[in-house]
């Protein structure tokens, strides 16, 4: 029989991973049954003792923290995940159209068959890690770090950081290359490498993403004008900037970035992580998604 665990951030969502769960808890016995873990220790010796089904319940870096600890179990090819929102961005599911609501999106989870979904295996500072749903360079590392440390991590929220960001961020020079060729050279206010199509609470930054389809997509976008930032924010939530004269967008199944000046930390999964020269590649149906 299939055994069921639930990896529970207590503090996703400013604290309501919890009581999210809680909630649950009470409405679905076999959630109620399965192992639950809260801490990376618990959720290993879960993964350890059989657990061929996870749910994650949380954000998108609650996500990125269990599939890691999955990839570290050499467990990938025999754990499926599914995904609880409970968290700030909650981003990844959305573009699988998986719902909103927890109690629903549990009872998808439950009720579903795996199916192979792509993952992005990030190389940086001596370092892998893998990547469920965007990693990206330039103003949105300064973004995580304000909507991090602000109490209310709500939709404002992100929107507020990203303007103080754009206000503040000066963009840094780069040189990135896709699939081995020379794309890009000058300066950036934003390069992101897509899985999913959305991130920092609903923002469509990769519109045309499929997370099945064996590539990343890649968006990128030059330095312009400051006072034009505001009026064309909009359209990143729209999904409508891609044909903007400074956004650059492709496809690639391996991007490398080499920064000329010191870079603000990467996002990776609306988490910050250490930034500098990265390279991202494409693993191809990696992931078991119960979805």
């Amino acid at each position: 029989m299939s055994a069921l665990a639930v990896y529970l951030n207590p503090a996703a969502g400013g604290g309501r991973g919890a009581a999210v769960h809680a909630r649950l808890a009470a409405r679905l016995p076999e959630l109620a049954a399965a192992r639950l873990a809260r801490s990376r220790a618990e959720l290993a010796a879960a993964l350890a003792e059989g657990a061929d089904r996870l749910l994650s319940v949380g954000g998108d870096g609650t996500l990125n923290l269990v599939v890691n600890a999955i990839a570290a179990a050499d467990a990938l090819g025999r754990v499926a995940v599914g995904v609880v929102p409970a968290g700030t961005g909650c981003d990844f599911g959305r573009a699988f159209g998986l719902p909103r609501e927890p109690l629903a999106a549990a009872r998808r989870a439950l009720a579903a068959a795996p199916r192979p979904v792509d993952l992005l295996e990030l190389d940086c500072c001596g370092e892998r890690r893998l990547v469920v749903n965007v990693a990206s360079a330039g103003v949105s590392g300064r973004v995580d770090e304000m909507v991090n440390a602000s109490p209310g991590r709500g939709q404002l929220a992100y929107l507020a950081a990203t303007l103080r960001g754009l206000a503040r961020y000066r963009p840094v020079p780069v040189r990135v290359a896709l699939d081995g060729e020379p794309w890009y050279e000058g300066p950036i206010f934003l390069v992101a490498v897509a899985n999913g199509t959305s991130f920092g609470k609903g923002m469509r930054v990769a519109p045309r993403a499929r997370a099945d389809d064996g590539v990343a997509d890649v968006v990128l976008v030059r330095e312009l004008p400051r006072w034009r930032l505001p009026l064309e924010l909009p359209r990143i939530y729209l999904g409508s900037h891609l044909e903007r004269p400074f956004v650059a967008w492709r496809q690639a199944r391996e991007v490398a970035l080499e920064p000329q000046a010191p870079l603000p930390p990467l996002d990776v999964d609306g988490e910050t992580a250490p930034s500098g020269a990265f390279r991202v590649r494409v693993l191809p149906g990696a992931l078991r998604l119960l979805a």
